[in-house]
């Protein structure tokens, strides 16, 4: 097998098995020989690195090499999809095809991609077969592989820049997680990584492979040039880490005012507990289904729930679904969409001695009573009297004196309103 690497040509011999690691800008672009031998051309002289050596391209050394190099093994490796859970700030997820956007939640991680985060921002995440890491602010997340393994689907991540924070809980399998100069490994525990080499403990145990398998133990923690483990002393990151796992072990609520039954438009606001993930949308009479607008409302855990301005008139299922680290809740309300004006005819109003009567025929889509405004008077003297009425109507009220201007409309529950002309 033959590639070209950085100006280089290797040829791999027979059945040898070789890693390159091309992290961009990195100390440690280099290449690893794990079985057989590689031939290396193309720099002015041919050389063979064999297996138990590493390569480095940027210096051009030759030194000897183990899996455990913290280089090699600076990796995290979580069991099923790897997807981002939950987010705040600046988060962009870079594709592997370089282009750059905004991350956003539910976005599943492939090889070759990586996640950065700003300042002041992070990011989680979470693993179909369990456990999650947080990307803390100013941090990088590199995506080195997916595969299928005696496991299931594994995921491959490395950590080039800043903090990661992660949980795993018991049972859930192993993880490692590594930086260039210190690698983890760990079962069921609470730790924090930097990418400077500093491991902190908060439950559980960790072994550091590139410390010689040194464990460290809850309450403990260890700097890159520290030869023995130290107290764990907690730090803003630290208090500000636990304090998310706090609020993501909250459970999910979801709730909303129940809407008016008769309505121009669907315009809801709907409360669920933070970095939760809604969609909403709409059954009718015939079972078609129509996704409905969903956008975060002016407070956190808010969002507002709009229907498209095209939506037919009818009746309606709204459904809202609301899904937060594995766990869904689901709200729904029947609603009458109506924005046609209700109509009267046959109307008449006769004044016989001390009474007022108006009568006709009212009628409306939604088959709902009406609301009847009879204005008496106009100006600052107007006089408004409201009367509930539906279908042929008769409705009676004291006679203004002669010559009073009368003005009448009719409004639907919904809203729509249409002035009621007098013969």
């Amino acid at each position: 097998m033959a590639a070209f690497v950085l100006g280089r040509h290797l040829m791999i011999e027979g059945a040898g098995r070789a890693r390159v690691d091309l992290t961009p800008g990195g100390s440690a672009q280099r290449l690893a020989v794990l079985k057989g031998a590689v031939r290396v051309s193309g720099v002015g002289r041919a050389f063979t690195v064999r297996e138990g050596q590493q390569l480095s391209f940027t210096g051009g050394q030759i030194t000897a090499f183990t899996e455990r190099d913290p280089w090699y093994d600076a990796q995290f490796v979580g069991v099923g999809d790897a997807r981002v859970e939950g987010l705040l700030g600046s988060v962009n997820l870079r594709r592997s095809d370089g282009t750059l956007r905004p991350a956003a939640r539910q976005d599943d991680l492939g090889p070759g991609e990586a996640l950065r985060t700003g300042a002041g921002a992070w990011a989680e995440i979470g693993f179909t077969g369990g456990g999650y890491l947080r990307l803390n602010e100013q941090s990088e997340l590199g995506v080195l592989a997916v595969e299928k393994t005696s496991r299931g689907r594994e995921v491959t991540l490395q950590l080039t820049r800043g903090v990661a924070w992660n949980v795993v809980e018991k049972g859930q399998g192993g993880y490692r997680l590594s930086t260039p100069v210190v690698s983890t490994s760990v079962r069921g525990t609470v730790f924090r990584v930097d990418a400077d080499g500093l491991v902190k403990v908060f439950e559980g145990q960790v072994a550091l492979p590139s410390s010689g398998d040194l464990a460290l133990s809850g309450g403990e923690q260890k700097r890159r040039d520290q030869a023995a483990p130290s107290a764990l002393q907690l730090d803003a990151t630290d208090r500000l880490n636990q304090a998310l796992d706090v609020q993501r072990a909250r459970p999910l609520t979801l709730s909303a005012a129940r809407p008016a039954r008769h309505l121009k438009a669907i315009d809801l606001t709907v409360t669920a507990t933070p970095q939760s993930t809604l969609s909403a949308s709409v059954l009718d009479r015939r079972g078609r289904v129509t996704a409905l607008g969903v956008t975060p409302g002016p407070a956190e855990g808010q969002f507002v729930v709009r229907g498209a301005p095209g939506l037919p008139e009818g009746e309606y299922l709204v459904r809202v679904r609301a899904s937060r680290y594995g766990a869904v809740r689901v709200w729904s309300a029947r609603v009458g969409l109506d924005r046609s004006p209700p109509q009267a005819s046959g109307v008449q109003a006769r004044t016989a001695g001390q009474l007022l009567e108006i009568s006709g025929q009212a009628s409306d889509n939604s088959g709902a009573a009406l609301t009847l405004t009879a204005t008496l008077g106009e100006g600052a003297q107007a006089r408004t009297v409201t009367r509930r009425v539906e279908g042929r109507f008769r409705v009676l009220l004291p006679a203004p004196p002669a010559g009073t201007p009368l003005h009448l409309s009719l409004r639907d529950a919904a809203g729509n309103a249409t002035d009621v002309p007098l013969p």
